[in-house]
């Protein structure tokens, strides 16, 4: 073979060499995005996922107080969640989400709740700068009432932008709590037609399907909460100070985190990394109405992934004095025989610091002494 055509030879073989690397390079990559993409879902779909609900009330141009935060600080709030990564999702993409076990990266949801015109005038505009989603959950007789309250109006054009209307009653009343000299029957018909009446006005003024309720005050008992279901509600959300988990979540028990005025970034942040405190029971039971002053209240936690010396225990928000068995694990306060409880409602909550990180693990649930 002369110079010439082995040359010519050894040129055609390195490119048909080099077109079939680039051929198998080619393959390679598109099955290995292919395969980054499922590796992608099945890790949303089956590793620990944390989601926060956020709840606000009422904003302002001054200085914050507890349930109205100054616009200034929420700005700051909605910009870190924007340049943090956070994935702010409607209420119908979380149950949409929870329901499929599909949830996007970090995800976050908002709430505001009871119908203050500053929803329309100071937060909607900054929801829609970055556009994020909301539920606005709504007591109807609050509607029009005065200069303070959303209109019709506005509460339709927000609808039309990324906002979706929940259910919080029509006149936001407790809805475990009888009036004075009031039946059991009629207390029955009353909140029933709170629960019911409440999402059929809201749908006729808005044209759209109303499908979430929010308690007020975040009160609530089994009866009531079989009454939301009975109205076929999608979700039902409380305000139990923690957040969900993708792995053990209930659409008719969803927890939200009220975001109070005086709450710093750092008090956010917080929130936002706040981890499960795992329990294989809770005593007295969620929602329950109990007789009894003097009830033992607590939880059996699970788990190792929680530092036993933080443990820390709360009745309505102060702290109490816990008992903790090192051996079955089981955390417990008892009232002390000359201090009955008071007759109310309390969310119990259980905190201590996760032992790989900075953040707090929680748990908290409602009971009603009556």
């Amino acid at each position: 073979m002369s110079s010439v055509k082995k040359d010519r030879y050894m040129f055609c073989l390195k490119n048909k060499k080099c077109a079939i690397i680039i051929k198998i390079f080619l393959i390679f990559l598109f099955l290995a995005t292919h395969q980054n993409m499922s590796l992608t879902s099945a890790a949303f779909s089956t590793q620990e996922t944390i989601i926060p609900i956020l709840t606000y009330h009422n904003f302002t141009s001054d200085e914050s107080s507890s349930y109205k935060i100054n616009i200034d600080k929420f700005t700051n709030q909605m910009e870190y969640l924007a340049n943090h990564d956070f994935s702010v999702i409607s209420m119908s993409e979380l149950v949409a989400g929870l329901t499929s076990d599909v949830l996007p990266y970090k995800p976050v949801v908002i709430t505001i709740d009871d119908g203050y015109k500053s929803t329309y005038t100071l937060a909607y505009p900054i929801l829609k700068k970055y556009h994020f989603p909301a539920t606005l959950f709504i007591y109807t007789d609050f509607i029009e009432k005065n200069s303070h309250s959303l209109t019709w109006g506005e509460i339709r054009e927000m609808t039309e932008n990324n906002i979706e209307i929940g259910s919080h009653t029509i006149s936001h009343c407790n809805l475990i709590k009888l009036k004075e000299k009031e039946t059991n029957e009629n207390y029955l018909n009353r909140i029933r037609r709170e629960i019911f009446l409440s999402k059929e006005i809201l749908e006729n003024e808005i044209g759209k399907e109303v499908q979430f309720f929010a308690y007020p005050y975040g009160i609530y008992s089994p009866q009531v909460t079989q009454l939301v279901i009975q109205a076929d509600y999608k979700g039902i959300f409380n305000v139990n100070s923690m957040n969900n988990i993708n792995t053990d979540f209930k659409l008719f028990s969803l927890n939200r985190q009220i975001i109070f005025g005086q709450n710093s970034l750092n008090s956010l942040i917080q929130i936002l990394n706040q981890l499960p405190l795992n329990v294989s029971q809770i005593f007295p039971y969620d929602g329950i109405i109990e007789s009894n002053q003097f009830v033992k209240i607590g939880a059996i936690l699970e788990g190792d992934d929680y530092n036993t010396k933080t443990l820390n225990m709360k009745l309505g928000g102060a702290k109490v004095k816990f008992d903790f068995n090192l051996k079955n694990r089981e955390i417990s306060f008892t009232p002390d025989p000359l201090k009955p409880l008071i007759k109310k409602s309390y969310i119990v909550s259980i905190t201590a610091h996760d032992k790989n990180s900075q953040y707090l693990r929680k748990t908290s649930w409602l009971i009603t002494i009556k």
